[in-house]
């Protein structure tokens, strides 16, 4: 009676055990890393200083030196002046086009390089001092860039629903969808930097 006793629980064991190795081994997640709030603070007010330094630096030193060297061809003055906000809004409509296809980590890479991107195009915002005299080609690429891509907030969404929604009801417009307004806005813009360039 002790014996089949002893056995049952022999047994009982070799399940549980068998039972263990039988299930599959998950690898246990790493704690995610999470910035201390000294560390946030610490950086967003060094990122408030580099703004508020690099806005003036922008309009007296980096833009005139720019518009020296893009003078003679009023074509490139036109596409330098765009390229800071409007370059960076073609980017991200390229971005959200091809997103899904990318690896996470050149996700992830490109995302960080369009923040930097896109943190430094607010550099170029239109303030009034008194810099030297820019071309007038690159000039006014900078101020159709900034203030059409704030104007582009409102409008593109606008027109992506009104022109996605008569054809698609129950759908939500994709990420492509948005990817290639946003591309062919910014493509809009230069096209108005040109045309408002050659105006006399």
């Amino acid at each position: 009676m002790a014996k089949s006793a002893a056995q049952k629980r022999r047994r009982k064991q070799r399940r549980q055990v068998q039972a263990r190795n039988a299930r599959p081994c998950t690898p246990r997640r790493q704690p995610r890393q999470t910035w201390s709030a000294g560390k946030v603070t610490l950086w967003t007010t060094l990122g408030v200083f580099a703004f508020i330094g690099l806005v003036p630096a922008f309009w007296y030193w980096i833009a005139p030196a720019i518009s020296d060297l893009v003078d003679p061809v009023p074509v490139l003055a036109v596409i330098a002046g765009w390229l800071p906000v409007g370059g960076f809004v073609a980017a991200v409509g390229f971005f959200l086009v091809i997103r899904d296809e990318l690896l996470p980590r050149t996700r992830v890479r490109l995302a960080w390089v369009l923040g930097v991107w896109g943190v430094s195009a607010l550099a170029t915002m239109p303030i009034d001092v008194n810099s030297p005299p820019l071309d007038h080609g690159y000039h006014t690429g900078l101020q159709v860039g900034f203030l059409g891509t704030l104007a582009g907030a409102v409008l593109v969404p606008v027109g992506v629903y009104a022109l996605w929604k008569p054809f698609n009801r129950r759908e939500e417009p994709t990420t492509a969808v948005w990817g290639c307004a946003f591309a062919v806005f910014a493509v809009a813009l230069l096209l108005l930097a040109a045309a408002l360039s050659w105006l006399p």
